[in-house]
């Protein structure tokens, strides 16, 4: 299978660090993405690491019921699929990681992606408060994906807001395992 990203620039979602994300560097024409849910309310380095970590091991995804098919934790230049929905009618998202650091990672799109471009998942601590942060700039790479429209941003902002409910339930069980609620 050809592992060839589908989109340039790569690695724009890197190029954040930390600041505040802009255009700059996305192709005219892709719709770019940023949300962020508070995961733990008064949370600390320790819970941010820990949700990091859960990110980076794709257990926020399986959590919130998404497949993965990976060989490992997100590291750069491992490949992995995401599978949403059940059997024939899963959509299936091939994806290779890109960047990766004690945040989070970022992945770009394949050949056989619906879209293209890169999504980042990043965990900050953000005035005593942990955050998970989704940003992502992409255009359709299949015709009947542009059919949906103004529906993509919704579907992508649903997506992202299940992702939350993960890592939130992840904490919470983390939390009742050490004993503090």
């Amino acid at each position: 299978m050809d592992d060839d990203l589908t989109y340039a620039p790569v690695g724009a979602t890197r190029q954040r660090a930390g600041a505040p994300w802009s255009r700059a560097g996305v192709p005219p024409g892709d719709r770019v993405l940023r949300v962020r849910h508070r995961v733990v309310r008064g949370g600390d380095e320790a819970a941010r690491a820990a949700l990091a970590d859960d990110v980076c091991a794709w257990r926020v995804h399986r959590t919130a019921g998404v497949r993965v098919r990976a060989d490992g934790a997100a590291a750069p230049g491992r490949r992995v699929v995401t599978l949403l929905g059940v059997g024939p009618v899963a959509l299936r998202a091939p994806c290779r990681v890109v960047w990766a650091d004690d945040e989070g990672f970022g992945y770009g799109t394949l050949r056989g992606h619906p879209f293209a471009g890169e999504e980042a998942f990043r965990v900050v601590l953000c005035d005593g408060d942990v955050w998970l942060e989704v940003e992502a700039y992409s255009h359709p790479a299949w015709p009947g994906v542009r059919l949906l429209g103004p529906l993509v941003p919704l579907g992508q902002r649903l997506y992202v807001r299940m992702l939350a409910r993960a890592a939130r339930r992840l904490h919470r069980a983390r939390q009742r395992r050490v004993g503090t609620a």
